[in-house]
């Protein structure tokens, strides 16, 4: 599968800048050239961290994929989001950005199939999901993955990897059933028009009868699928219809992008999260290969990303990363040994915190800090790693 994913990329990249991705195409744009944007996973708030960038979301529009109006509210840590801004100014060394619009989207939307607790993966809708220490579990879903059942509706927030064929999650929460079930958008592996069949990851779809097939559906092409289970005859999945699976983004000359290597070319091209980059104008590093996670900044033209740096990531960092919080303490339990700070409760239990504060009791309601924390093993609490008061 990986040869064959690099031998249709260049055909794949073609695909991509000329119909957003297949699966319909967004021809509306953002009307017009926007001064910067990111996407990627949310890794902190105090206004919203995406790519090592604080956004300054107070005057943001928030949206789904389908553009339904969210809330700042309904953002949470984990959640992969697409944001529009203004110029991003260094502000005492921190990247800083007002937002304009916040996207959200999800990859997955469906019903819990199976649970592996020893490889650390659940299935949804035919796709292997795997976690790991820094995938967010929402707080209502007691045990992180063990919590997880057979028949219960979540909804994932996740990266594509090529190399293993299935999806890595930054975060899982429950999902309310109806209309916004049975959801998934990927890369095509295998598509047979014959057979009116197509391969997303380990998993086969019918599409004979769906709506809004793309005309030039092919390996290669990103797809977002609304589904229905078929039981009878032979249980299956098929495709309702298809709809726009990579929204069109407007031309800037400073974009950031975190996510996964989803096609490799030979040569400097290669793609991240479905999107193409040009990376003939940087040294590119030998761990650039496909399913690696990688950051990658530089100028969007034509729906190419055009490269001016790129790291790679190891998955020892991806999975230590940490989150970030800035703001005013709105409750201090000593007691308990937790501070809640943006609507999150973080333990200051953990072993090897640090507090820059003067004096360290210093904590309390009211006091702004700067606080960084990991995932407990619960995987749904966070974990002081260090507070800095401001």
């Amino acid at each position: 599968m990986k040869h064959l994913l690099r031998s249709l990329f260049p055909f794949a990249v073609v695909l991509l800048a000329s119909c957003g991705g297949g699966g319909g195409v967004d021809t509306g744009g953002t009307g017009g050239a926007v001064p910067a944007g990111a996407a990627g996973p949310i890794a902190g708030f105090g206004s919203v961290f995406v790519g090592n960038v604080r956004f300054d979301d107070s005057a943001a529009e928030v949206e789904d994929f389908d553009g339904n109006r969210r809330s700042r509210d309904d953002l949470r840590l984990g959640m992969t989001v697409e944001i529009e801004s203004a110029a991003v100014a260094d502000s005492a060394g921190q990247p800083t950005a007002s937002a304009r619009r916040i996207r959200v989207e999800s990859e997955l939307a469906g019903f819990v199939a199976a649970v592996d607790l020893a490889r650390e993966t659940f299935t949804v809708l035919g796709q292997r999901v795997a976690v790991d220490a820094a995938t967010v579990f929402d707080e209502r879903l007691a045990g992180g993955l063990a919590g997880l059942s057979p028949g219960q509706a979540v909804e994932v927030f996740a990266e594509f990897d090529a190399e293993q064929q299935r999806y890595r999650a930054t975060r899982v929460e429950p999902a309310e059933p109806g209309s916004g079930l049975l959801r998934l958008r990927g890369p095509v592996a295998e598509v047979s028009p014959l057979l009116g069949t197509l391969r997303i990851g380990s998993a086969l779809y019918r599409y004979d009868r769906a709506d809004g097939v793309p005309p030039n559906l092919a390996p290669g092409t990103w797809v977002r699928l609304r589904l229905a289970f078929v039981p009878n005859p032979v249980a299956s999945w098929e495709v309702q219809r298809f709809t726009l699976a990579l929204r069109e983004w407007a031309d800037t000359d400073d974009l950031r992008l975190e996510g996964r290597v989803t096609a490799r070319g030979s040569g400097a091209g290669f793609a991240v999260n479905g999107r193409p980059v040009d990376g003939s104008g940087v040294s590119l590093p030998p761990s650039l290969v496909l399913g690696a996670r990688v950051e990658v900044w530089g100028g969007l033209r034509a729906g190419v990303l055009r490269a001016t740096r790129v790291e790679v990531r190891t998955e020892s960092e991806s999975v230590e990363r940490e989150f970030r919080l800035e703001g005013a303490l709105a409750a201090v339990d000593a007691g308990a040994g937790t501070v809640l700070l943006r609507g999150l409760t973080v333990s200051t239990r953990r072993a090897g915190l640090r507090v820059d504060c003067s004096p360290p009791a210093a904590l309390a309601v009211g006091q702004r800090v700067d606080l960084r924390a990991r995932l407990a093993a619960d995987r749904r609490t966070l974990e002081a790693t260090r507070i800095t008061c401001r």
